[in-house]
C-alpha cells in the first residue's frame, strides 16, 4: 500500500442523473447496478448505504448507537439534478455533493465529491500529525506502527500518515455551520480536502481540474454517516453519542502515570515508589514494559524478576499505585507454551492464504495472532486476561503493538474470520478488538471495578473500550507542538481520552524541554511519564533539584484539579463534551481574533484556557483573547478579551486564563501523595469586579473506583453563585447525598468581593495566598461548610 498516494476522481466513473433513481434507491454507473439507501436517523444524523454484489457484507464491527426516538428534521437530502444536500435550520446549504459527482466507483473502490469553497475549514480526522486545520490536505485511514512502517530519520521531525488510530470522520465548517462525516468502513479510507495534486506546481492543470473534496475506500461497503450541527460542540456530542461516550474510568486513571521501557521486576516498582514518596510528587500508575515477561511471552512473568508476582504486585497497590504491566496480542510459537497450545487447540489464531497459522516475527520470535475479528477469539483471550487478572491482582493494562504490528512479515497475508477474509477487512479494527476482548476479561474477574485499559491503536468507537496515548512520539519541541491538536483532534473524533507521552517517548530530553512538556500537558486527558530503553532518565526528579521543583508543582497541581476534570469525565461519559477543546468550541470566530486555526492554545472544560510556550528560545508569545473578562494568572489580574495579548516566557510559569464567572472544584491545599480526597473541596469562584451574573455548577462525586455510581450512590450538589453589590452569594439549590456528605471551602478570587454569604449565613473571609501554575495568586478564603 502507498501511504502518499491516493485515488483521484478522475480514475472514477459517477452516476450521472439519469441513472439516480431516489424514490426507489438505485442507480447506475457505467452499466453497473447499485442499490442504496439514504435514512434520517434523527437529531440531525443520517445514513447513507450503497450495496453492490463487489462489497458483500458491512465488515465494520464498530458499535454504532443511532439516536433513539429523536426528532426527525429532514435538513439532508437526495435527489438526480443535485445529489446530496445537506441544510441548516434556515435551509441555507452547509455541504453539497459536486455536480455530476455524487457517487463514483473505480473497480470495488468508491468516491463522493462535494462542492469546495476557499472559505470551508476542515478538523478532526482522528489521530494526524498535521496540525490543527486541514485545508489543502490528502489523508488515508489504515493504522500503522509509525516505528516500524515509516524510516527512522523521517519520524524525529516528520509527519508520519497514516498514523496508529484510525478514525475516519471529517469536521467541515461552514461559516458557523458545521457537517461531520463519518466513513464506517475499515479498509483504506481517504479524504481530500482540496490538495494541489499537481507533481511540483510546474503547470497551470488545476483550472483544469478544479478543486477536489472527497471521501471515498479502496474498497469495502459504502456507509457514510451525516451529521449536521448548529456549532462544533453540538456536533461533537452527538457524534460522541452515535460512537459511544467514554465509561468513567477509575480516579487513579487521571493522576500522573510512571513508565519506561526498562521497568520491569518488582525492584525496579519497589524503587520508584520510593521516590515519589521521597520527594512527594504524587504518582497514580506505576508501569512495566515487555521485559517483565519469561521470553516475550504473553501472561507470564519472569520469575527471577518477579517471585511472586501476584504477592509483590499486591505490595505496590497496596501503597495506592496501580501497578500496570503492557499486554501484546502476539502469542509465541512455542509447544511447551500454555498460552499457544491452547489457543491452537482452539483454532483463534490469524489464518495465511496457504490455510495455516499466519506467522509474524515481534517480541517473543515467530509469533501467532488472535483473530478478533471472531466471537470466539475475542472470548479466548478475555478468558486468559480474566486468569491474568485473578492471578495478579492488576487493576489495568497497557495495549501495545494493535496496529498490528507484525515485525519484518508482511501484514496482507495475515487474514481474519478463519482465513475467510482479507486482511483489508479488519486491519485498523484489530486493536478494537483487542481492546474489547480485555475490557471483557478484566470484567470477568473484577465485575464490580472500573478497569483503565490504555491502547496504542484504535478504530470508531474504541472510545467504549480503553484510552488511547498517541503512540511513540519523540523527546524534541516538534512533537511537543504537534500534541495539542493532534489530541485536539482526536478529541473532536470521538476519543476524548487521550494524550502524548511525556516529556517524549524517543531520543533524550533535557531540563528545559522536560518543563515546556509538563506545562503544555499537565491537564491533558491522559499524562504519563514515559520513555524508551537506551535514553538518559527522565523520571520528575532526574533533572536535578530546580527542575525536579518545577515539575513537582505542576504535577502537583493536576491532583489538586483533580475534581474538575473528574467532573468533565462525568460529563463526556453523559453528554459527549470533550475535555480538552479549541476555543471555537465556546467562541466565535471574528476578524479581530481569528480562531478557526488556532492549534497552540487550549480550553480544559469550559472555564481554563491554556496558552503554553513551546519555543525553546521565545521571550514573549501572542496568545488570543477570546471575548469576555479573563483572570490572567500569570500577571494576577483581570483583562479584557477580544483582542491579542503577549505573554511571558518564564521558568515557573506558564500562561493560563480563567473565564469570568467560572466555578472551579479543587482538591484542598498543596497535594503531596496520590490520595484524593473528593468529599471535602475548595469552591473557587472567579469573579471580575463588574460580574453580576448568575453562575451556576453542579459538583458531583462518587466511591472512584466501582459501578456504584450507575445504581445511585453519588452525591450530586448544585451550587448557584452570584455577586451584587460587593457580596458574594452561594446558594445550594439541589443536592442528593446518596454518595456520601459534602464539605465545601469557598474561595474568592473577585477583587470586588467584601463578603461571601453561603445559604443565607455570613461566613468570615481571610486572606490567603495559592500557588497556581507558577503564581501566588491572593485569595480569601473561609471555613469548611455541609452542603
Amino acid at each position: 500500500m502507498y501511504f502518499n498516494k491516493y485515488p483521484q476522481p478522475e480514475n472514477f466513473s459517477f452516476v450521472k442523473p439519469t441513472g439516480l433513481d431516489v424514490e426507489n434507491g438505485s442507480m447506475s454507473i457505467s452499466e453497473r447496478s447499485f442499490k442504496f439507501a439514504f435514512k434520517d436517523c434523527g437529531d440531525d444524523v443520517y445514513q447513507l448505504v450503497v450495496k453492490n454484489k463487489v462489497w458483500p457484507k458491512q465488515y465494520s464491527q464498530a458499535e454504532l448507537s443511532e439516536p433513539e426516538g429523536a426528532e426527525k428534521l429532514g435538513r439532508a437530502s437526495l435527489s438526480k439534478r443535485k445529489g446530496l444536500q445537506i441544510s441548516n435550520e434556515d435551509g441555507e446549504t452547509v455541504l453539497g455533493s459536486r455536480e455530476g459527482r455524487f457517487f463514483g466507483v473505480s473497480g470495488n473502490a468508491w468516491i463522493m465529491q462535494f462542492d469546495y469553497e476557499k472559505d470551508l475549514r476542515f478538523y478532526g480526522l482522528g489521530e494526524k500529525m498535521f496540525g490543527f486545520e486541514h485545508t489543502g490536505r490528502s489523508t488515508k485511514f489504515w493504522n500503522t506502527d509509525a516505528w516500524a512502517d515509516f524510516p527512522f530519520e523521517s519520524l524525529a521531525e516528520g509527519r508520519p500518515d497514516p498514523y496508529y488510530v484510525s478514525v475516519p470522520y471529517l469536521i467541515v465548517k461552514n461559516g458557523e455551520n458545521y457537517v461531520g462525516i463519518l466513513v464506517n468502513n475499515p479498509d483504506a479510507v481517504f479524504m481530500h480536502m482540496n490538495p494541489n495534486v499537481i507533481i511540483a506546481n510546474q503547470n497551470d492543470a488545476d483550472d483544469i481540474l478544479g478543486t477536489r473534496f472527497c471521501i471515498g475506500s479502496a474498497d469495502g461497503l459504502p456507509e457514510v454517516y451525516f451529521i449536521q450541527g448548529e456549532s462544533l460542540a453540538d456536533l461533537t456530542r452527538k457524534l460522541q453519542k452515535l460512537v459511544g461516550t467514554t465509561p468513567l474510568p477509575p480516579v487513579w486513571a487521571f493522576g500522573h502515570q510512571q513508565c519506561r521501557w526498562g521497568y520491569k521486576s518488582y525492584k525496579d516498582l519497589d524503587n520508584l515508589e520510593k521516590k515519589f514518596t521521597q520527594y512527594k510528587i504524587p504518582n497514580d500508575g506505576l508501569w512495566i514494559d515487555i521485559d517483565y515477561m519469561d521470553g516475550f511471552r504473553v501472561f507470564t512473568f519472569d520469575n527471577k524478576l518477579f517471585k511472586n508476582p501476584g504477592k509483590e504486585i499486591g505490595k505496590i497497590q497496596k501503597k495506592g499505585h496501580p501497578v500496570v504491566p503492557i499486554i501484546d496480542p502476539g502469542v509465541k510459537v512455542d509447544e511447551n507454551y500454555e498460552v499457544y497450545k491452547d489457543g491452537l487447540k482452539k483454532g483463534v489464531y490469524c489464518k495465511n492464504p496457504e490455510g495455516g497459522d499466519f506467522i509474524g516475527f515481534v517480541w517473543p520470535g515467530a509469533t501467532v495472532f488472535p483473530d478478533f475479528s471472531m466471537e470466539k477469539a475475542r472470548s479466548w483471550w478475555a478468558a486468559w486476561v480474566s486468569k491474568f487478572v485473578s492471578d495478579t491482582g492488576i487493576i489495568g493494562a497497557w495495549l501495545d503493538m494493535n496496529d498490528p504490528s507484525t515485525g519484518s512479515s508482511e501484514c496482507h497475508y495475515m487474514l481474519f474470520n478463519d482465513g475467510k477474509d482479507k486482511h483489508t477487512t479488519y486491519h485498523s479494527q484489530y486493536a478494537m478488538g483487542m481492546q474489547q476482548a480485555s475490557r471483557d476479561g478484566f470484567l470477568m474477574a473484577n465485575p464490580e471495578l472500573r478497569p483503565f485499559l490504555l491502547s496504542r491503536s484504535g478504530f470508531i468507537s474504541s472510545s467504549r473500550y480503553a484510552a488511547i496515548w498517541t503512540g511513540d512520539n519523540a523527546s524534541n519541541r516538534h512533537y511537543l507542538k504537534c500534541s495539542i491538536p493532534c489530541t485536539l483532534n482526536l478529541s473532536l473524533s470521538g476519543i476524548p481520552f487521550n494524550g502524548p507521552d511525556v516529556p517524549g517517548f524517543g531520543f533524550d530530553s533535557n531540563p528545559e524541554l522536560a518543563i515546556d512538556w509538563y506545562k503544555t500537558c499537565f491537564m491533558f486527558p491522559f499524562l504519563r511519564n514515559h520513555s524508551s530503553i537506551g535514553t538518559l532518565d527522565q523520571e520528575p526528579w532526574a533533572f536535578g533539584p530546580k527542575i525536579r521543583k518545577v515539575l513537582k508543582h505542576y504535577i502537583q497541581l493536576r491532583y489538586k484539579m483533580l475534581p474538575y476534570l473528574y467532573n468533565l469525565f462525568m460529563d463526556q461519559e453523559k453528554d459527549g463534551d470533550p475535555i480538552l477543546r479549541p476555543l471555537m468550541y465556546h467562541f466565535k470566530h471574528t476578524n479581530r481574533v481569528p480562531l478557526d486555526k488556532i492549534d497552540d492554545q487550549f480550553m480544559i472544560g469550559d472555564s481554563l484556557m491554556q496558552a503554553p510556550c513551546m519555543e525553546e528560545d521565545e521571550a514573549k508569545r501572542e496568545v488570543a483573547l477570546p471575548k469576555g473578562k479573563w483572570l490572567d494568572v500569570m500577571k494576577r489580574q483581570w483583562v479584557d478579551g477580544g483582542k491579542k495579548v503577549m505573554a511571558k516566557k518564564e521558568d515557573e510559569t506558564t500562561p493560563m486564563y480563567i473565564r469570568d464567572g467560572a466555578i472551579v472544584p479543587m482538591q484542598v491545599g498543596e497535594r503531596k501523595t496520590h490520595e484524593n480526597t473528593l468529599d471535602d473541596i475548595e469552591l473557587h469562584i472567579f469573579l471580575s469586579k463588574d460580574n453580576t451574573k448568575a453562575a451556576e455548577y453542579v459538583y458531583r462525586y462518587d466511591d472512584g473506583q466501582t459501578f456504584a455510581y450507575q445504581e445511585g450512590e453519588r452525591t450530586r450538589v448544585t451550587l448557584k453563585v452570584r455577586q451584587l453589590r460587593g457580596v458574594v452569594k452561594i446558594d445550594v439549590v439541589d443536592r442528593d447525598l446518596s454518595g456520601g456528605g459534602l464539605k465545601i471551602r469557598p474561595v474568592l478570587h473577585a477583587p470586588g468581593a467584601k463578603s461571601v454569604v453561603f445559604n443565607g449565613v455570613e461566613l468570615e473571609l481571610k486572606a490567603a495566598e495559592m500557588l497556581f501554575c507558577g503564581s501566588t495568586l491572593k485569595v480569601r478564603k473561609t471555613k469548611a461548610v455541609k452542603a
